[in-house]
């Protein structure tokens, strides 16, 4: 009996991290998603908040190295390029591409 339990102790708060993880990732594509809607609709100051938020969700979720960080930031920098705010897309990107180097 008290091994079961002490098996049910340990599983459980593996199961819960690991349908966080998943819930975060699924949070992570529907801003995305958003993200692009936004784009496609011409609404760009919206779809930068909501880059800024999938890119925070990236990075709390898989950590900062992770390519979907890659990707966010990518998103965020075409949406700076498109408000011509090319600096700052400039440091995105290179930071993007930094990451996407990363062997792993």
């Amino acid at each position: 009996m008290m091994r079961a339990l002490r098996s049910i102790a340990i599983a459980v708060p593996a199961l819960f991290v690991a349908g966080l993880a998943i819930s975060q990732g699924i949070e992570w594509e529907t801003l995305n998603q958003e993200v692009m809607d936004l784009y496609r609709a011409g609404r760009y100051d919206r779809a930068v908040v909501v880059a800024k938020k999938a890119l925070e969700v990236a990075e709390r979720s898989v950590g900062q190295d992770h390519p979907n960080v890659a990707t966010s930031l990518n998103n965020l920098a075409g949406l700076y390029r498109k408000t011509k705010r090319n600096k700052e897309a400039e440091l995105l990107e290179a930071e993007a591409a930094r990451i996407r180097t990363i062997e792993r």
